[in-house]
């Protein structure tokens, strides 16, 4: 899908493509952080180089994606993430506590999980990836196709994904990228077996 641009929250990726064929050699591109300032503006700068023989081509598809169906779920949950009274971040009204499981999914059971937010909270799962299915009331966002394992969760907002656990057993944790917000702990363990 061609974008001009990519919004992007703290630990989100993208892999891309870019083509530079529409710039003459020697002529500087920059990456740019449009919420940034001074230093953290200014992400990457490219030279174009001289012009050679490219018989590259994209492919029409970059990827197979296997659509995950939110309808054959088998197990729904639903996480807020919220400021409490006292200024700790908190899911599902918990501080993190590495003894508590906030879900235990079966490996390779679908799930949908609901991630509604209080505040920006960049919201990353650990183990595998998922793949968003709607936005509040529509769709996916414009940047929000494919498998990802962070997503952009706005203020006040609702974002659903499907996931499925298939790697292994064990324990590991989903939380807030915010620096802030992951330093006092925003986060929740996950059991899988």
């Amino acid at each position: 899908m061609p974008h001009e641009r990519l919004d992007l929250s703290p630990a989100e990726r993208f892999d891309v493509v870019v083509d530079f064929g529409r710039y003459r050699p020697g002529t500087r591109v920059e990456l740019v952080n449009l919420r940034g300032s001074a230093s953290t503006r200014r992400v990457m700068q490219f030279v174009v180089g001289d012009r050679t023989h490219d018989d590259s081509r994209i492919p029409g598809r970059l990827s197979m994606i296997e659509p995950l169906d939110p309808a054959k779920a088998m197990v729904r949950r639903r996480f807020q993430f919220r400021q409490g009274a006292g200024g700790e971040w908190l899911i599902n009204g918990h501080e993190f506590d590495p003894t508590y499981a906030a879900a235990t999914p079966r490996l390779g059971q679908l799930e949908t999980w609901q991630l509604v937010s209080d505040f920006a909270h960049p919201v990353h799962v650990h183990l595998n990836p998922f793949q968003v299915v709607r936005r509040n009331t529509g769709g996916p966002g414009e940047f929000d196709h494919g498998w990802k394992d962070t997503v952009s969760l706005r203020p006040a907002e609702m974002v659903q994904i499907a996931v499925r656990f298939t790697d292994y057993a064990g324990r590991y944790v989903f939380h807030c990228h915010n620096l802030e917000h992951e330093d006092m702990a925003m986060m929740a363990n996950f059991v899988t077996d």
